[in-house]
């Protein structure tokens, strides 16, 4: 019985213990029932408390739907799932689409077969040609000469008969002639080639340009339906847009979609690192509210956890609820928000103004007495009561605009 006694008293001395030494951290000791705290300059915030919940943030959290119909041939999720980006939702029946897939590529290698063998074929026409026109040129150069030199020994021995002073027989004469007549008409032959092989081959490239026309169109057009038949086949295999959560899923496998002008739905995904914190604030403290304003919640999950964050927007359009006109402030980043979960309730408190570097004394201390504000101040007269004025208040402190001085001790009752 004795050593449950001192077992006793040593558990109270233990209990004092702490309560005292979290008394000296708080700035104060107790004296006679009461506390003291010495006057500090410190931080103190303007508190708008209210209510919100958590909602999902726009586009994080979406419905998955089918775009053909079909049979449902492969469902391997559920709700509660944890999915990837990628990751495989459902397969609807598309053996008909993977057929159109083959159809429109061998299509393709159809087509880039044929034009591409007429296109080497022509290409191969346009190289002989060039060889002809080449020769042709040759050709007209020999020919060129040849009629140049015939010319001029027609000339010369045009000159001779005529002159009578050597001996040109006629015959010599007429066969010049005959010579000269044949080789011009020869140039002018191979002057004629040289066109007949231009013609031939600058028509050949006019078929090849239309030829690789005609193979560009007609490959574009193979290949769109392809893609098209592809993007086909890709509707029939859902999967998830981005990482996630699975929230709610709607059809099974072996049920049959139909795709009309609403695609069936088959499951929502939640990315549950894009969620908001929607504060519904009463008209009346809604002036002071202003973008940028610090916000410190919890939630009945985490009632230890302060969650830390700010407000991002307030929407101008207001709610009724229950009669009460309130205002929407969305808080969007704040940490540990895969911590919390959609329709959470959630305990704000909004810093509605910050001030820095004012006196500041707890709560507790300040009285309203006789239609005034005072605090008991140690070693004062009387009662000890002097007239402060006060400001802003927060949880912990109230501002003191006058009345006392840092360094100054009040006594205060917790």
């Amino acid at each position: 019985m004795k050593r449950y006694v001192i077992y006793g008293a040593m558990a109270v001395f233990l209990v004092a213990t702490v309560i005292s030494v979290v008394i000296q951290m708080q700035g104060g000791k107790e004296e006679k029932g009461y506390l003291e705290f010495r006057v500090k300059k410190g931080k103190v915030s303007e508190i708008i408390n209210a209510t919100g919940e958590i909602r999902p943030a726009t586009g994080a959290q979406i419905s998955l739907g089918a775009r053909v119909t079909g049979t449902v041939v492969k469902e391997p999720i559920s709700v509660g799932d944890r999915v990837k980006k990628g990751d495989l939702i459902a397969i609807i029946d598309n053996r008909e689409l993977r057929q159109d897939v083959k159809r429109t590529l061998a299509e393709l290698e159809r087509i880039k077969v044929r034009y591409e063998n007429l296109i080497k074929e022509k290409e191969q026409e346009i190289k002989g040609l060039e060889k002809e026109l080449m020769n042709a040129r040759l050709e007209e150069k020999r020919a060129e000469s040849e009629f140049r030199f015939r010319k001029w020994n027609f000339n010369s021995m045009e000159a001779l008969f005529k002159s009578r002073n050597h001996s040109v027989s006629e015959r010599a004469f007429r066969e010049a002639r005959n010579d000269f007549v044949q080789a011009r008409h020869g140039w002018k032959e191979a002057l004629n080639s040289i066109q007949a092989a231009q013609a031939a081959l600058t028509k050949a490239k006019i078929g090849l340009k239309r030829l690789k026309g005609e193979y560009l169109q007609e490959r574009k057009k193979a290949e769109a339906e392809l893609r098209k038949s592809r993007i086909r086949l890709s509707y029939s295999e859902l999967r998830a847009p981005f990482s996630g959560v699975i929230t709610y899923v709607s059809t099974q496998e072996g049920e049959t979609v139909v795709a009309g002008l609403n695609a069936p739905q088959f499951v929502k995904i939640l990315d549950e690192s894009r969620v908001e914190n929607w504060i519904y604030v009463d008209e009346t403290d809604i002036g002071r509210i202003r973008d940028g304003m610090e916000v410190s919640f919890t939630v009945d999950a985490y009632p230890d956890v302060s969650f830390m964050g700010s407000i991002d927007k307030i929407y101008p359009a207001p709610v009724i609820q229950n009669n009460v006109v309130y205002y929407i402030a969305v808080v969007r980043i704040f940490r540990d928000a895969q911590r919390l979960h959609l329709k959470m309730t959630t305990h704000n408190q909004i810093h509605a103004r910050t001030l820095r570097d004012v006196l500041v004394v707890p709560n507790g201390a300040v009285k309203f007495l006789d239609g005034h504000y005072v605090v008991r101040l140690k070693g004062a007269k009387g009662k000890g009561f002097v007239r402060v004025e006060t400001g802003i208040s927060d949880s912990k402190f109230t501002q003191i605009r006058s009345g006392l001085k840092e360094g100054d001790v009040v006594l205060y009752r917790p």
